[in-house]
């Protein structure tokens, strides 16, 4: 084998190293950002949850029956 014969099987070699490694990047980029989506969705999901559970308590420490209610059973 000439010296130019081993050259090119070496940069052939290296180049399909390369392209082998970018999809393996590529694939563990895409099942991160899926991750990433998934976690997005859940802290939505809670953030939504936690928005009504505060509205309700804003209705309920509000409402002007309930602190009438309270009045009397302090007094009890």
């Amino acid at each position: 084998m000439s010296m130019w014969t081993a050259i090119a099987l070496i940069c052939v070699a290296g180049i399909i190293a390369g392209a082998i490694s970018d999809r393996g990047k590529k694939q563990s980029s895409k099942k991160l950002d899926e991750e990433i989506q998934a976690l997005q969705a859940k802290l939505d999901a809670l953030e939504a949850d936690l928005r009504d559970r505060v509205s309700t308590l804003e209705r309920i420490v509000t409402n002007p029956k309930d602190d009438l209610k309270r009045r009397f059973e302090g007094l009890g």
